[in-house]
């Protein structure tokens, strides 16, 4: 990286960054006015992920202009950028926070905290880099994912470990049930991805000739995807997997005793009687032995109680005096 770095002139790198740019700002919009329309009102967490999106839109637009304004325009955006980003960092947090142990919590957000400094010096050092002023960014910039991405690394990480561990879902199963959690999941992976990419991109691991010096597409694209998981689910992790596990609870009870209806109509009306009158069955909602065709008390019965109900009945048909 050297100074004096201007607009891109060769067609293959403009073609880059104005397509970059172009992939940016029309996804943060369209995922705007998603959020706008689905967030509710006094929920602080919907309206942080509103401001993310509109922030990160002003650095997407800088292709447009010319020198001198394109030097000073790319660093007053790169402002809000930068802000987006941190504000991201925020935004992970509390919707992790309700999974974290409270020592954990508070460790996560003293430390998107403590590398603000950094921040300050990464905008100064890109007004005096593009302004053609001093090279300091070229030793800044190498190190912006290591203040930026760990937090939301571990975020990741972490909803993987709870998934699995407190919630006992498995990938696959969690895909078939939550198809927007499959979206979720897949949009974390692939933003990690590229955001390995910008690191070797910067630190010239890989490098190609259509990539303008000082700015490349890799981190447009990770901040994208790590976007789109705020957007995709606006509420904390833990209210989302508990809906999920509730939903999926009543399934269980619902086709349990869809099951049960079918096979009380097989069993014959001596044992139904014996059954609806077992003294052994207090506390369980009394069924009508007259029409056990339609059996529609089952329909109130939680769980635990439908359970007992199938074992009791398949007990007493199987019991060779019928009782």
């Amino acid at each position: 990286m050297v100074l004096n770095v201007q607009k891109p002139s060769d067609p293959q790198g403009l073609i880059i960054e104005a397509w970059a740019q172009g992939f940016m700002v029309g996804s943060l919009v369209i995922m705007a006015c998603i959020t706008a329309a689905n967030m509710r009102r006094k929920v602080l967490l919907h309206k942080l992920i509103l401001v993310e999106l509109i922030f990160g839109m002003f650095h997407g637009t800088f292709i447009f202009t010319d020198p001198p304004v394109y030097n000073w325009y790319l660093s007053v955006t790169a402002i809000f950028l930068n802000v987006s980003w941190s504000l991201h960092n925020v935004i992970a947090w509390i919707k992790n926070k309700p999974l974290l142990p409270r020592w954990a919590s508070i460790f996560y957000i003293t430390t998107v905290i403590l590398v603000q400094p950094y921040w300050v010096l990464e905008l100064a050092a890109n007004f005096l880099y593009f302004s053609d002023t001093n090279n300091l960014f070229v030793y800044t910039r190498p190190y912006e994912a290591l203040f930026r991405d760990p937090w939301w690394i571990f975020t990741a990480l972490n909803l993987f470990w709870n998934i699995k561990t407190r919630y006992d879902f498995g990938v696959v199963e969690l895909i078939r049930v939550s198809p927007r959690f499959g979206v979720l999941l897949g949009s974390m992976l692939v933003s990690i991805c590229f955001i390995v990419v910008d690191i070797l991109a910067v630190t010239h691991v890989v490098s190609g000739p259509g990539l303008p010096d000082g700015i490349n597409p890799f981190w447009k694209i990770a901040f994208v995807f790590k976007c789109l998981t705020d957007t995709i689910i606006l509420d904390d992790f833990k209210t989302a997997l508990d809906r999920l596990k509730q939903y999926r609870l009543e399934r269980m009870g619902s086709v349990l005793s869809d099951n049960i209806r079918g096979d009380f109509q097989h069993v014959d009306y001596t044992q139904r009687k014996k059954v609806d009158g077992s003294q052994e069955m207090r506390g369980i909602p009394a069924i009508q032995s007259r029409d056990w065709t339609k059996v529609t008390d089952f329909d109130n019965l939680d769980l635990e109680t439908a359970l007992r109900v199938d074992l009791r009945e398949h007990a007493e048909s199987s019991s060779p005096s019928g009782g």
